[in-house]
């Protein structure tokens, strides 16, 4: 079983490895943080049951960048180089998920927060437990 948690330790170190000097902070922090940053989210968005021992999970993975500049073109460098570190597989565990298609967009008013989003689909063997 893949546990959310385990996901989101491997988006931090791909994150951690491509900017070493850059904080990154999970969705619980609202103030107090220093820019640049990054924050990462993850957010199930199904959960299917192929059959009674097979399902089937997608995910959306959010890295919000909160950059200390609103010179664009150093902040689409920064989008850019997030992208590059992601690559096409991102591994957790003995696991590897295909990262198919990835999405930017500026999300802050000021021009300095930018989104990075990717979705992460994958089997898994169904709990045998009865709700």
């Amino acid at each position: 079983m893949v546990l959310y948690q385990d996901i989101a330790k491997a988006v931090t170190m791909v994150i951690k490895e491509a900017f070493p000097n850059v904080p990154i902070y999970g969705d619980e922090v609202q103030e107090g943080y220093k820019t640049p940053s990054f924050f990462v989210g993850i957010m199930p968005v199904s959960s299917v049951n192929h059959t009674k021992s097979i399902k089937e999970e997608q995910l959306l993975i959010t890295v919000s960048y909160f950059s200390n500049t609103t010179e664009s073109l150093k902040n689409y460098r920064v989008m850019q180089e997030l992208k590059s570190a992601f690559g096409q597989v991102l591994g957790v565990d003995n696991r590897k998920f295909t990262i198919q298609e990835t999405n930017t967009e500026k999300v802050g008013e000021d021009g300095d927060i930018y989104q990075f989003t990717f979705d992460i689909n994958y089997y898994e063997l169904a709990s045998s437990e009865s709700d």
